[in-house]
């Protein structure tokens, strides 16, 4: 079937090119408006001369003006004069004080001026706006020293640093110098310093920054200010102007810098080139069109002649849409291709693994060889190596996510590269779960694989997979094997070094070799641990913090596979479920299963023995806390009754004190003192005091016993601090209140 393009394909490239006829007419129609632009040019350049010397004369004017205006004072007050006459020490602080603020007032009426100081050539002292310094200690010494040279200078000077005193944060500032008394006079140097940020505010005040640029330049050439930031690299400099009074130059021009200059190149030629860029269009259009319609016809050909086999229910009776028929046969060949190499790989990723596993688990060695030559998980120089070792990184704490295939293969690909930067080692990295990561490393020489070789791979991946994806993995190596008949050999040892991680794996790496020789679990040692962990805990003694300890250590010693140390726990935590879950309801929440569950969770998850140590001792010293609590509870009211009953018998007893009762009943000071507080609501003090003046009241009203012996017989030392108490509390002497209420005292 031929398809007939004539009035369809050759119409549509037609349509397709037309754009770049348009494009070039509109060049040519660009063209006329830059000739217009041309014309303009002088007239804008003379418009930014224009403002480029308002600027520059309206800063010479402001800063004449405040030249002026501070001369004239300086002039006029005859403080200064008097400072210049006079020899050092001879002015008094109040003159020294007024002069300087004088100055700060003139600082403060001229908002650009930074700072104004006064020299004294006779014994080189300055005033300031903050009052007198020597030359010495004066922060602007080199500018003085520099305007002593040169004398002639008496104009404003380049930008520069300035500050009065050590601790001042520097400022940019112009200055100017004039010898006193005017106008030659040699007694004293008159400094003024005009902010330069003041000017460069003046200036940004007085240009637009959407319209045009200006900077200013000192005599060297470098930059001092470019007005709101602009530098002449975003425009065309068009104007120099220089400011003879401050010795800048002022450089402007328009934004538009880089339009500016490509349209000042426009002429007249730019016509004729428009007219041949048109002729050229017009011929280019039609060679292309006729030379791009032949192979457009045979590939449309046989596209027509293949689809209705293909998709027959797809295909249209009659092709009306050239470019939709095209379209529809690459996108479904695109999709086969993509599907096939998906699938492939997928196949070849399922194929590799199982040989993998099939051989670490020693199954169908026979053909082992044959399907690794198929599938080439390693170079070919690697596929019959002279030894290898596997290497077993295994996750810490919980799994990768079933869907995590994209991070499980970035890892899987990392292990090998940085495997294989080694060139005499080749590299073969296969998921075991979603856990393991199984790594063969294989060398084609016979001694290509010591041990501190493949101890500082190790640690090279475990250093770089936790650096770049915040992973940790723990690695058991393997023993070395001579070839693939014995790797089943070296998977196993690597595979029994990661049971023993808790004790052995603390920098992340297990060495086989690194094994206990004897792998028996010391039942009745750690039964007796256990044992003694919970008496302690029953005995409510500190001991069994050190029991635990020993625990852990003996851990370490015996080098206990995972496994085991995590079945000790568990019996320990239910030994203590057993003896004390019952007592109390908040130990009973200590030992309900959620918490439990939580607890051999947390145990489960952590890698290290110190981890493990930290959550258990956690766990362990809140039901140790609940159970003291419980205890404490029960013997609290005995506790009160015989402290109470004991006082009561002794308050008499000058000695009787918090740490008597401490001494006496096995308890802190402290907890006794709480014990007081809790019952009768009162310190021990004010109980102690309460039973000897209720005594003492009973003697003064019913016995004629001297103030004195009655003092000694309810535990005071002497009769003065007897009532002093006595007073206090009952607000009246002993004295007065053996008058009112008993028998008067014999003397």
């Amino acid at each position: 079937m031929k398809v007939n393009l004539k009035r369809t394909w050759h119409t549509r490239l037609i349509y397709s090119y037309f754009p770049l006829f348009l494009l070039t007419i509109s060049i040519l129609i660009f063209l006329s408006f830059l000739i217009v632009n041309e014309l303009s040019r002088k007239e804008t350049r003379k418009a930014d001369m224009i403002s480029t010397h308002y600027i520059v004369s309206t800063l010479e004017r402001s800063l004449g003006d405040i030249e002026m205006r501070l001369l004239d004072e300086i002039v006029t007050n005859k403080m200064y004069s008097r400072f210049l006459e006079a020899e050092k020490g001879q002015l008094s602080s109040q003159f020294i004080y007024d002069a300087a603020s004088d100055l700060n007032r003139m600082v403060d009426q001229q908002g650009m001026v930074q700072s104004i100081y006064l020299y004294r050539m006779s014994d080189s002292s300055i005033i300031t706006p903050r009052g007198m310094v020597s030359l010495e200690d004066f922060e602007d010494k080199s500018y003085i020293e520099q305007a002593l040279k040169n004398k002639l200078n008496l104009g404003w000077n380049q930008p520069r640093s300035y500050k009065e005193r050590s601790f001042d944060v520097p400022s940019q500032v112009i200055s100017m110098n004039k010898w006193l008394p005017l106008p030659w006079g040699g007694e004293g140097l008159l400094v003024i310093t005009v902010r330069l940020y003041a000017l460069e505010r003046q200036i940004d005040n007085m240009t637009d920054a959407n319209l045009s640029f200006l900077q200013v330049k000192d005599t060297h050439g470098d930059l001092v200010y470019s007005a709101h930031q602009i530098h002449s690299s975003e425009g065309n400099v068009l104007n120099q102007v220089k400011a003879e009074k401050l010795g800048l130059t002022f450089e402007s021009g328009i934004q538009t810098g880089q339009l500016y200059s490509w349209v000042s190149l426009v002429s007249y030629v730019w016509i004729g080139i428009g007219v041949l860029t048109i002729a050229g269009a017009v011929a280019g259009l039609i060679y292309i069109t006729r030379r791009n319609v032949k192979p457009l016809q045979l590939m449309m050909n046989r596209i027509q002649a293949l689809q209705p086999r293909v998709h027959e229910e797809n295909a249209a009776p009659s092709v009306k849409n050239e470019l939709a028929l095209i379209d529809r046969a690459l996108e479904h060949l695109i999709a086969q291709t993509v599907d096939y190499e998906k699938q492939h790989h997928e196949n070849l990723l399922i194929h590799r693994r199982q040989l993998l596993v099939d051989l670490m688990e020693g199954e169908r060695i026979d053909s082992f060889r044959q399907r690794l030559r198929h599938l080439q998980p390693l170079e070919e120089r690697f596929l019959e190596p002279q030894c290898a070792a596997v290497l077993v990184a295994e996750m810490n704490g919980t799994d990768l996510p079933a869907h995590s295939n994209t991070l499980k293969m970035a890892l899987m690909n990392v292990f090998k590269e940085l495997v294989q930067k080694e060139s005499k080692f080749g590299a073969w990295a296969e998921w075991f779960g979603n856990r393991r990561l199984i790594v063969v490393v294989a060398s084609n020489e016979k001694e290509g694989l010591s041990r501190e070789l493949l101890m500082d791979l190790a640690k090279q991946l475990h250093m770089w997979i936790a650096e770049h994806f915040r992973i940790r993995f723990t690695f058991g190596i393997g023993q070395t094997v001579n070839g693939w008949e014995e790797i089943t050999r070296s998977y196993s040892s690597a595979d029994t070094a990661l049971r023993h991680r808790l004790t052995l794996g603390q920098n992340a790496i297990v060495l086989s070799e690194q094994l206990p020789g004897h792998m028996e679990l010391h039942s009745y040692k750690y039964l007796q641990m256990l044992a003694d962990i919970v008496r302690e805990f029953r005995l409510t003694g500190d001991g069994w913090r050190a029991q635990l300890d020993q625990m852990f250590i003996a851990f370490n010693e015996d080098q206990m596979n995972d496994k085991d140390i995590r079945m000790l726990l568990q019996s320990l935590i239910q030994m203590l479920a057993r003896e004390f879950g019952e007592l109390s309801e908040r130990l009973q929440n200590q030992f309900d299963e959620p918490v439990l569950v939580r607890l051999r969770s947390q145990i489960q998850e952590v890698d290290t023995l110190e981890d493990i140590r930290g959550i258990l001792m956690e766990w362990l010293k809140e039901v140790y806390r609940n159970y003291v609590a419980v205890n404490e509870t029960k013997s609290h009211r005995a506790m009160i009754n015989e402290l109470r009953v004991y006082i009561e018998e002794h308050f008499d007893d000058p000695d009787l004190s918090l740490k008597h009762l401490s001494d006496r009943f096995q308890i802190s000071g402290k907890y006794a003192s709480y014990l007081f507080k809790e019952e009768f609501d009162m310190k021990f003090v004010d109980f102690l005091v309460k039973l000897r003046v209720e005594k003492a009241c009973r003697m003064l009203t019913s016995t004629d016993t001297a103030i004195q012996d009655i003092a000694q017989q309810v535990g005071y030392a002497n009769a003065i601090s007897f009532g002093r108490v006595f007073k206090r509390v009952i607000g009246v002497t002993p004295g007065d209140y053996r008058k009112q209420y008993g028998k008067q005292e014999e003397l």
